[in-house]
């Protein structure tokens, strides 16, 4: 007895309702895919699990439908769903059986939460009056990284840049600020007879506007004072009378200059002088 097996699949009843349509004839009521069933119990057993609906995908169905040995015209092929699979069929009659024997059988994996995707396949057996279904589930790859967000240079204190990463130089040392000299002065006073002989020497680069004051100690002499130049690294010689026996003056010298835009003194000696 020459056995033979039917199969069903949603593409050769779209076959066959476009070739009514060509023939000029009134097509009948579309009828539902025996696939629905399947998907419905499947849809259903996922449901009661904490895991988000599955997605019915065309490349699964390829997959189950070879599992069955479907190779009908409009079946898909089986091979192109990129990432994990896991698959399982059942073989019962009647068909309704067959669907709840599949579903026992592949119930751990429709409810792990891994899956995302199904697809689903059957053949009808007319000479042994058997059904055979099943399923394939999909774990989709991994969705790759997220490119890293381009990090912006650095900007230095200072102004520029550097690119993200890397340092900025370090800083340059302070620039020294120059000081205004506070002890460029020397007094020298040397007495020849009745005369005192003083030189003012001035060691800074500035020149130098003085003042000579002379104050005798005891109030018996009569104050001295000149005002005089010292050129940068120079001395200026003075000429003055000697003190009177018991006699003692007390020398003051203080010499001031500009320094960067300001006038400052940059140096003050004091020195006592007296008679024989």
């Amino acid at each position: 007895m020459t056995k033979s097996r039917s199969t069903v699949s949603a593409s050769s009843a779209t076959l066959f309702v476009a070739a009514v349509a060509l023939s000029g004839v009134t097509a009948p009521t579309a009828q539902a895919s025996p696939l629905d069933g399947i998907r419905a119990a499947v849809n259903a057993a996922r449901s009661a699990s904490p895991c988000g609906p599955l997605n019915y995908n065309i490349d699964l169905e390829g997959n189950a439908q070879a599992m069955v040995g479907n190779r009908s015209p409009g079946v898909p092929p089986a091979g192109r769903y990129n990432g994990k699979t896991a698959e399982g069929d059942s073989q019962e009659d009647p068909t309704s059986e067959a669907i709840r024997v599949l579903i026992d059988k592949m119930r751990p994996l429709i409810t792990n939460c891994a899956y995302k995707d199904f697809g689903v396949g059957m053949v009808r057996n007319d000479d042994r009056e058997f059904s055979v279904v099943s399923l394939a589930l999909g774990e989709p790859p991994a969705a790759p990284p997220p490119a890293p967000a381009a990090q912006k240079p650095i900007r230095c204190t200072g102004g520029g840049t550097v690119p993200a990463g890397q340092t900025c130089p370090p800083k340059p040392p302070p620039a020294a600020v120059e000081q205004a000299p506070t002890n460029a002065v020397t007094l020298d006073i040397v007495r020849e007879g009745l005369r005192a002989k003083v030189t003012v020497g001035n060691t800074s680069n500035l020149r130098a506007q003085c003042t000579y004051n002379a104050t005798e100690v005891n109030g018996l002499g009569i104050p001295v004072s000149r005002d005089f130049e010292v050129n940068p690294k120079g001395t200026t010689p003075l000429e003055f009378a000697a003190p009177l026996p018991g006699q003692t003056y007390t020398v003051v010298v203080a010499c001031r200059a500009d320094f960067n835009g300001q006038n400052v003194e940059i140096g003050r000696v004091q020195q006592d002088f007296s008679s024989f």
